[in-house]
């Protein structure tokens, strides 16, 4: 676990790129965190169909591109960006001051393939609130893809206008473990399906598209999710035999998955990063286990649950009734900067083979 001692080995490079990043930001807007990798990024967003299932996917993906002058990339759609700012208490139009790094319809670098990372969203939200994340790992050579879950993202908004919003999918007056069968059911039934689905139309797109074509390596594909799409990524990397590491960021088991045993097994290398609240039950942060020696627990002294998302970035300089506040800020942007050298290390150790020097020095591995 990293505990408040475990943050001094990497808190001083954190910190250097926090207070650059902390002088970029003022009451009117902001720039995203600096992506940390060597690579410009790219980003582009498709709508695939699964007409088996009668259902359209909303896909964004970020990814290492060569030199581009197409604009950058917005941080979200104004119906998207309006939504959460009713969700949140956010000042209307804040999407349009924060910069991001990513430009639309950059052409791809040159280095392909590329390892590939699924991206799964919580419950509620929408997979822009990961650009933090997203942006970092395809600086450092990944293909990032998040996909928009309806009807358990905050909203899809389609390229043709058309909305899909969010609908609770378990019953609301029922008792705990009803509602966490339904969870566990819907999980399976409809996350994991999609996480299924995109993987076989990125494979598709691998052979015949002609932007993508053999540009994605999926020999090397790992996922993350947070909260609800934690669940869904630690399930994913379980079923599907085509991801070989996994990432949890805050994700729960519910009364009733996995016959109530706990943990449940991945028997894959596999990281789940944790709040102090969220660790504090008996076993909580041991709901899920990876393979032997190559489980990761990391308890993230002082976050809450939404602290591994730019969520907390966000609603300090743009949230509506109150003042911006520059403390929270600067610790909402040192756990999101924490937070992403955590991931891009571990997906870099099992999808590139590479060191992992901070992830191995202050996190402690539970061979079981």
């Amino acid at each position: 676990m990293i505990g408040k001692s475990a943050f001094l080995p990497i808190l001083g490079l954190i910190l250097l790129s926090m207070s650059s990043q902390a002088s970029s930001a003022d009451r009117v807007g902001f720039d995203l965190p600096q992506p940390n990798g060597c690579n410009r990024v790219g980003t582009r967003t498709v709508v695939l169909r699964d007409s088996q299932r009668s259902r359209d996917l909303l896909v964004t993906m970020w990814y290492p591109s060569g030199e581009g002058t197409s604009a950058l990339a917005p941080y979200m759609d104004k119906k998207t960006a309006d939504a959460l700012a009713e969700e949140w208490k956010l000042q209307p139009d804040f999407q349009r001051l924060v910069r991001t790094h990513a430009r639309v319809l950059a052409p791809i670098a040159e280095g392909s393939p590329f390892p590939v990372v699924l991206l799964e969203h919580g419950s509620g939200v929408v997979p822009a609130i990961y650009t933090v994340l997203a942006e970092g790992l395809a600086s450092n050579g990944f293909i990032v893809v998040a996909t928009n879950h309806p009807p358990d993202s905050l909203i899809s908004v389609f390229p043709d206008g058309h909305e899909l919003k969010f609908t609770p999918y378990w019953p609301a007056e029922a008792n705990r473990r009803s509602q966490g069968v339904a969870i566990g059911k819907f999980a399976d039934e409809v996350l994991v399906a999609d996480v299924r689905f995109v993987l076989d139309q990125l494979q598709e797109m691998n052979s015949h598209d002609h932007f993508w074509h053999a540009q994605l390596d999926l020999s090397k594909v790992g996922i993350v999710g947070h909260s609800m799409g934690g669940t869904t990524a630690a399930l994913a990397t379980q079923e599907d035999h085509r991801i070989l590491a996994g990432v949890n960021l805050d994700g729960s088991t519910y009364p009733g998955m996995n016959a109530d045993i706990r943990p449940v097994p991945v028997h894959k290398p596999f990281l789940f990063l944790a709040t102090e609240e969220h660790a504090s039950g008996e076993d909580r942060a041991r709901e899920y286990i990876g393979s032997e020696s190559n489980t990761y627990y990391v308890v993230v002294t002082g976050a809450d649950h939404m602290s591994f998302t730019d969520a907390d970035l966000i609603s300090s300089r743009f949230t509506r009734d109150v003042k911006p506040d520059d403390s929270a800020f600067e610790r909402a942007l040192l756990t999101s900067i924490l937070t992403r050298s955590l991931v891009e290390e571990f997906l870099a150790k099992y999808l590139k083979a590479a060191v992992a020097p901070d992830l191995d020095l202050i996190v402690r591995i539970d061979k079981k």
